[in-house]
């Protein structure tokens, strides 16, 4: 005949205590619930950001892009205009390159003032560079040398030779094409060219005659708008009515 087997009986709960129920939960309509639910991973996603929170970055305007690019090769009119869009199109952060707009508006107006500068340029007067031809009689002021020396144009209106004049174009010459050369070597290529047509012209060396020779040369900015041209003037202390030409003296 087996043992006996003991019986146990469940402890009490301590004082105080609520009483716990024993057993598996009863089953609901949707299946046994859980202990606790599941808690997501990381950090919410913050408002205005991607799936992933990289910060969302508008476009760049492609008025703005254009006008910039205008601005640079001389599309002036286009370029003031793709500008003004570019900078309403921009506005509030809807579209980057609000920057460019404004350089573009910035840049283009200065194509206008180049265009002004050169064309005064090109209208000056009879200036270092203009355009002479050999024969032509010329009245030099009284500061002709000075002003050529400190980069003025000297005031050198052409006259007929047969009235009372101070000089007379004796030869004339353009300098090479290709960039501005520097101011001592045009005036030194101007020095060796005029002496040395002198006595072709007047008839004795220049060392050797009474008669003084002054001449025009390109500078910089006449060198910009296509002058290159050295012409020299033989002149005469006493007004001359004629030409120099064979004077011999």
């Amino acid at each position: 005949m087996p043992a006996p087997q003991p019986s146990y009986a469940a402890a009490p709960p301590p004082p105080g205590a609520a009483p716990y129920a024993q057993g598996y939960p009863a089953p609901t309509a949707t299946g046994y619930p859980t202990a606790s639910p599941m808690q997501p991973y990381g950090q919410p996603p913050v408002p205005g950001h991607g799936p992933v929170g990289y910060p969302y970055r508008p476009p760049y305007d492609g008025f703005a892009i254009a006008g910039f690019a205008l601005s640079l090769v001389g599309g002036t009119l286009l370029a003031i205009v793709f500008g003004i869009m570019g900078i309403s199109r921009t506005r509030g952060g809807r579209a980057r390159g609000r920057g460019l707009a404004i350089a573009a508006l910035v840049i283009a107006p200065l194509w206008i003032v180049v265009a002004v500068v050169m064309f005064v340029v090109g209208l000056a007067g009879d200036g270092p560079g203009s355009s002479y031809a050999v024969g032509d009689c010329v009245q030099l002021d009284g500061d002709a040398g000075a002003d050529v020396d400190e980069g003025v144009a000297p005031a050198m209106p052409s006259v007929p030779c047969a009235e009372p004049h101070d000089g007379e174009v004796y030869a004339a010459k353009d300098l090479p094409a290709g960039p501005y050369p520097g101011l001592d070597q045009v005036q030194q290529q101007g020095d060796a060219y005029c002496a040395s047509e002198f006595e072709a012209f007047v008839g004795v060396p220049y060392d050797e005659s009474r008669l003084e020779l002054f001449y025009v040369y390109p500078q910089q900015v006449g060198w910009l708008t296509g002058d290159r041209e050295i012409a020299c003037v033989v002149t005469d202390v006493d007004a001359v009515t004629g030409t120099l030409r064979g004077a011999a003296r």
